[in-house]
């Protein structure tokens, strides 16, 4: 499961519903996709939307502790066995939310950015339960708002390519990497094992 395109998807699909059950549009108010190509032309498909798009990706660094061992059924042994895999990463996407939409529909695109930070406002964290499409791998995700300084914000939109436009900052935080791919294998350590290794003197 690409789990990146998957989180992703699922936000838009459900900003834009929020959005249309406010106002109705024949296409999508937000868009994921990049503002401008390789050559700097602008891209037709962001024109008069909200453009959904990665500025960066960073690893989650609260999450520190994780146990290796598993009780492994795939090892195909007894059930005392342990499959050691490699622990899991968190990542962190920062997203910009930017209103395209310029000239006479300048203000239509500012009263959409505040709807859809209203939404996201009142939509604390993202499950299953909420958002059926997320895939299995994903418990939660959660998205905050950044605070970019004007020096930030001038990097980002060079950085894509564009000028100023309105926009939101948001992570989107807490995305699992977890391989079941197996190291090693282990054996938890028996009470005969223990006691056959003491010496004479540790046993007097």
């Amino acid at each position: 499961m690409d789990l990146i395109r998957n989180a992703l998807e699922t936000i838009c699909n459900n900003a834009n519903i929020y959005l249309k059950n406010l106002e109705s549009r024949d296409d999508d108010w937000i868009t994921l996709t990049s503002l401008v190509d390789h050559n700097g032309a602008l891209n037709p498909a962001a024109r008069d939307k909200i453009v959904m798009c990665i500025y960066n990706i960073t690893k989650e660094t609260i999450v520190n502790t994780y146990q290796r061992n598993y009780s492994s059924e795939q090892i195909q042994r007894t059930q005392d066995a342990f499959s050691v895999v490699n622990p899991p990463i968190y990542i962190d996407i920062h997203l910009m939310f930017m209103a395209n939409l310029t000239e006479i529909k300048y203000k239509d695109g500012l009263s959409i950015l505040s709807r859809l930070i209203s939404f996201f406002q009142q939509t604390a964290f993202f499950t299953r339960d909420n958002a059926p499409q997320l895939a299995p791998e994903i418990d939660k995700l959660t998205l905050e708002f950044e605070n970019l300084n004007p020096v930030d914000v001038n990097y980002v939109m060079s950085m894509l390519g564009t000028r100023y436009l309105p926009s939101a900052f948001y992570k989107m935080r807490m995305l699992p990497f977890a391989s079941t791919a197996m190291i090693q294998r282990s054996f938890p350590v028996s009470a005969a094992q223990t006691l056959g290794s003491l010496t004479p003197s540790d046993s007097s």
